[in-house]
């Protein structure tokens, strides 16, 4: 039964939960966090873990017992702040917490790791970091966007898992876009070096490169499972970082997916994209409503704002020249 609420957490933690999974692990925490933290009796037990329990039922295993989730109360009363996955294969295996760090829509976050790497995340990005960082090896799980400056360490090499990818990094200072809902994941290299593989079913790993170095970016393709790698600008490395808002080749679905992330806003579309259509733009920290002018005088779509809430017509749109 552990076994099963430990694949359900690190699909969670690896951005390879299913959109019904997610919400039901985020629904959780919710619920768990706006609990007092003090010991509870069976009622509230019940009360917590049973909109968990219905949830899972209906949404995951609609045909399945779902006693193992009552079972293993105690064990997910340790998951708040922090995920403890416990390692039962071994009974001397200790208990493993991962910090997650999950930065809001419209936020840009900075945090040190215990090795004193630094990390920039930029908005709608979350970090996993394990308790034991940095005791044997440097390892963490990330989705979303963020630049790493990484200290060199020949004897605890750092890597990074990103979907699909694992990134190696040599002692340097890289970008990595990999949020669960882009058609790529793209590693841009500042300075150093890093290695790139590629995670298989087998549960093993391809290389993908040995070396990228200074102003290397790899894009990886996750439909059709192929990858480039080509040169990269400095300045369109982390230009995020710089408050510069890029669409690099990207159709109208990608762009409000990121005017949503950066701005805190909701997009939708509301007619059918042509396809083949694609985009490439840049904005130095501009307000939203700029952003959109200049996106319909260029393409021809139109727009409409209620506070947070924009819908862009797309009905006239064509290529931007």
């Amino acid at each position: 039964m552990y076994s099963k609420i430990k694949q359900l957490f690190q699909r969670y933690q690896s951005g390879k939960a299913s959109p019904a999974e997610h919400k039901i692990v985020e629904d959780w925490f919710e619920e768990f966090n706006d609990r007092q933290q003090e010991p509870i009796d069976e009622e509230q037990k019940t009360m917590l873990f049973g909109p968990m329990d219905r949830k899972i039922q209906a949404m995951l295993y609609p045909r399945k017992s779902y006693v193992w989730l009552k079972a293993a109360a105690a064990v997910l009363l340790a998951l708040s702040a922090t995920l403890v996955i416990h390692h039962i294969n071994s009974a001397s295996s200790p208990l493993i917490a991962y910090q997650v760090i999950k930065v809001p829509n419209g936020i840009k976050e900075e945090i040190t790791l215990p090795d004193s790497s630094v990390i920039y995340l930029n908005s709608g990005s979350s970090v996993s970091i394990p308790s034991d960082f940095g005791n044997k090896k440097r390892e963490i799980s990330f989705t979303g966007e963020a630049f790493f400056i990484i200290k060199h360490n020949p004897n605890k090499p750092f890597t990074l898992h990103a979907g699909k990818l694992l990134i190696a990094d040599i002692g340097t200072s890289f970008d990595v876009k990999a949020y669960p809902e882009d058609r790529q994941i793209s590693v841009a290299v500042e300075t150093g070096s890093v290695a790139v593989e590629k995670k298989t079913a087998a549960g093993k790993s391809t290389v993908l490169t040995g070396s990228m170095t200074q102003n290397q970016q790899l894009i990886y393709n996750k439909a059709n499972d192929t990858h480039t790698l080509g040169k990269i600008p400095s300045a369109n490395i982390a230009s995020w970082h710089n408050n510069q808002l890029r669409f690099d080749n990207a159709s109208f679905a990608e762009i409000a997916s990121q005017l949503e992330r950066w701005y805190n806003v909701s997009v939708k579309l509301s007619d059918p994209e042509v396809q083949g259509r694609r985009y490439t733009i840049s904005f130095d920290d501009e307000p939203v409503d700029h952003v959109l002018d200049v996106l319909a005088r260029l393409s021809g779509a139109t727009y409409q704002i209620n506070h947070q809430n924009i819908v862009i017509h797309l009905k006239n749109a064509k290529n931007m020249k």
